[in-house]
């Protein structure tokens, strides 16, 4: 017998060190001289385990129970080898056998714990990994285990607990810092993120997910060259993680090479076809390139895998507005039925009323927006942010960036107080502003990106109120209130609105051009030029109509030009497909030019080359509208019937430019040929726009603010 014992103790020996083909000879050896000896029999089972041979190991296991069944560890061993057989059920009940012979043996808890992870039992799961731990603290494993169900329980302040508990009782462990890192990151807080990873790549410069999670981060504080360069060692690393995939997809987006960002999702998609954020990701490329179908693929895809992503449901809605034949019904059902998904269960009623009706007392008006900075919305909005106090309006500002800059610092300075919500969730951005007292809350995001819905769902204010960040009704039972005017919602469509509208005496917004725009400068015809005419919108706006159309003026007015300019056409491929549509229809490749991304300031300039602008239908431009005229260029629309279809008409209405806007597309490329001809009418608007529009309501915020407050008043008096 000591000579077994002796063999048991170096087979142990042999185990505990790694070697295990060496203690399986020995674990054999014992059962030859004793072959009921239930110990080695489970220990060779526990080696067969470890060794990939999940089905002997169960056998053995259970042979040694059936020696002897008193032994916890035994039955704990077996539910590990029947988890990774695929029997589940067995083995939850083989580790509840376990903890019956021990209550205090954390790790069954743990295994258990996992069983119960496979079988989707997260709950229950989570609370067997917080039994692990309450009895043996330093358990890294238990505690990062314990983080990534919270994690997916979407506990996220929990399960980062559990991660920094993890890092405490281990704090080389890689995999804790990783998860950690990632949640960090999800939460808008990318400098943790970069802190937490620096030292994992330090002691795993290959590991795969942190190199992914740290592109993740430098594409979030906007250097996506590097972060395209780590993205690429991720994918070296590990080939099969299509996460790692998605990030170099996110780096090449920004840095405009969407048909390559389109083949690292396709990739990532494939590895991964449950991966919803490939396919989501991939549809916005396809957007961004101008083909509507394959985005639209793309995001009902992504909702197969998981209907509950808003996010997702938002693209869709707001895929509809650039279809062609687009109607105010079919945009209302598209937003409504985001509602009925996304905004209906996270419903709250109304708590009280704003007890702000008094004019006497200042209204509490709270902004929520991600774009307090040099972005459409937030060159809508700034003039009127800095003249509202002075109509008896005390600023909240919930601000969902991080970026800063110009525009910000004056939003700053407009607010009595700024709120950095990029890192709170929905629930704690709504109870936050419920605590602050807001009377009425403004969303300038909607469906589009940085939007924060979830907030408005939950009625976080009195009065809610969508106004200039998002072209459409947003379809919130909650949103009461819309800001337009009688040009975007004329009488008779308020019916296709969620919201009521609150009409603007002008223009809904008041613009804030860029300082540093250069000079208009005489049209280049006037130059001994051809006819240029420009087109400044996202290849999303230009679907076959527009094609068409453009390509009927080209031939309308021989030897004229095309300019085209959006990031997207820095990428060649894209360039190439644009080319390619013209030439279908008609339009020798050469009589376009195309540019992609530039500074703003160059920009401005590009506009300059263009002696008429085009706008595209049936979603009109905004931003680029108003950039163009600022620049003393025409612009020639066609409007719908949907919000987004009329901001051009709005902006040429205000300014009397009514001889702009066309009936049909017919009639549009008569306006714009006849416009080409009239060199000296073109060359009056280039020395009288810009003044026009700068004495003008169009860049009056002080008016506007004096509307937009009265309308805020009113509202908070009818009780939303």
């Amino acid at each position: 017998m000591a000579t077994v014992q002796e063999a048991l103790a170096t087979a142990l020996t042999h185990h505990r060190a790694g070697r295990t083909a060496q203690a399986e000879a020995l674990y054999r050896a014992v059962l030859d001289a004793v072959p009921g000896h239930a110990d080695a029999r489970h220990l060779l089972g526990v080696a067969r385990l470890q060794s990939g041979h999940p089905g002997e190991a169960a056998e053995h296991i259970a042979a040694a129970i059936a020696l002897d069944g008193g032994v916890a560890d035994y039955h704990d061993n077996l539910g590990s080898a029947l988890r990774a057989l695929g029997r589940a059920e067995e083995a939850v009940a083989a580790h509840r056998r376990a903890l019956a012979l021990r209550r205090d043996f954390p790790q069954a808890l743990f295994n258990l714990g996992n069983a119960l992870d496979t079988l989707g039992r997260t709950s229950e799961a989570a609370e067997s990994y917080r039994r692990a731990v309450r009895l043996n603290p330093g358990y890294a494993k238990a505690h990062f285990n314990l983080g990534n169900a919270l994690a997916a329980l979407d506990r996220v302040t929990e399960a980062e607990a559990a991660y920094r508990a993890a890092l405490a009782a281990d704090p080389g462990f890689v995999e804790a810092r990783v998860n950690l890192a990632a949640r960090r990151l999800a939460r808008g807080a990318a400098a943790d993120a970069d802190r937490l990873l620096r030292p994992a790549l330090a002691l795993r410069p290959d590991h795969a997910t942190a190199l992914a999670n740290r592109a993740a981060v430098l594409i979030e504080t906007g250097t996506a060259a590097p972060a395209a360069t780590l993205a690429r060692r991720a994918v070296a690393a590990a080939p099969d993680l299509a996460e790692a995939r998605v990030r170099l997809g996110d780096a090449l987006v920004r840095l405009n090479r969407p048909a390559e960002a389109a083949g690292a999702y396709a990739a990532a998609a494939a590895l991964r076809p449950d991966l919803p954020e490939a396919w989501s990701n991939l549809a916005f490329v396809r957007q961004t390139q101008g083909d509507l179908d394959a985005a639209e693929a793309g995001y009902r895809r992504a909702l197969a895998v998981r209907p509950d992503l808003a996010e997702v449901r938002s693209n869709l809605a707001y895929l509809d507005l650039f279809r062609p034949g687009v109607t105010l019904a079919g945009v209302l059902a598209a937003h409504r039925a985001w509602d009925a998904v996304h905004g209906a269960p996270l419903r709250q009623p109304r708590r009280g009323r704003a007890a702000a009706a008094d004019a006497r007392r200042p209204l509490r008006v709270g902004i929520v927006s991600g774009d307090f900075r040099r972005h459409p919305a937030g060159s809508f909005t700034v003039r009127v942010a800095e003249a509202l106090p002075a109509e008896g309006v005390r600023l909240l500002l919930y601000a969902n960036q991080r970026e800063a800059d110009d525009l910000t610092a004056r939003f700053r300075a407009a607010a009595e107080r700024w709120v950095e919500v990029a890192g709170l969730s929905d629930a704690e951005l709504a109870a936050r502003i419920r605590a602050d007292g807001v009377d009425v809350l403004i969303d300038l995001a909607g469906h589009n990106a940085r939007g924060r819905l979830g907030v408005f769902a939950r009625r976080a204010a009195p009065v809610q109120v969508a106004w200039a960040g998002y072209m459409a009704t947003t379809g919130l039972a909650t949103m009461d209130a819309l800001v337009a005017d009688r040009f975007h919602v004329p009488e008779g469509a308020e019916a296709f609105y969620t919201e009521r509208i609150l009409r603007m005496p002008d223009a809904f917004i008041a613009y804030d051009p860029p300082a540093d725009a250069p000079e208009p400068g005489p049209p280049p015809c006037l130059g001994g030029a051809p006819i240029t005419f420009g087109a400044f919108n996202i290849l999303t706006k230009m679907g076959p109509p527009v094609v068409a159309c453009w390509a009927a003026l080209l031939n309308r007015v021989p030897g004229s030009r095309l300019l085209m300019k959006t990031k997207a056409l820095s990428c060649p491929v894209t360039a190439a497909a644009v080319r390619a549509r013209f030439a279908a229809a008609g339009v020798d490749p050469a009589r376009l030019e195309l540019a992609g991304a530039t500074s703003a300031a160059e920009h401005m300039a590009w506009c300059r080359r263009v002696d008429v602008a085009l706008d595209p239908f049936p979603f009109a431009g905004s931003t680029t509208t108003l950039e163009t005229l600022w620049m003393g260029v025409p612009v020639v629309t066609l409007p719908g019937e949907t919000f987004s279809s009329r901001h051009s008409l709005a902006f040429l209405s205000v300014l009397g430019l009514d001889e702009c806007v066309a009936a049909d597309a017919d009639d549009y490329v008569a306006r714009a040929a006849a416009l080409a001809g009239d060199p000296g009418r073109l060359a009056e608007w280039r020395t009288t726009l810009r003044a026009r529009m700068a004495a003008g309501p169009l860049c009056d915020g002080p008016r506007l603010a004096r509307a937009l407050g009265a309308a805020l008043r009113a509202e908070v008096a009818r009780g939303g």
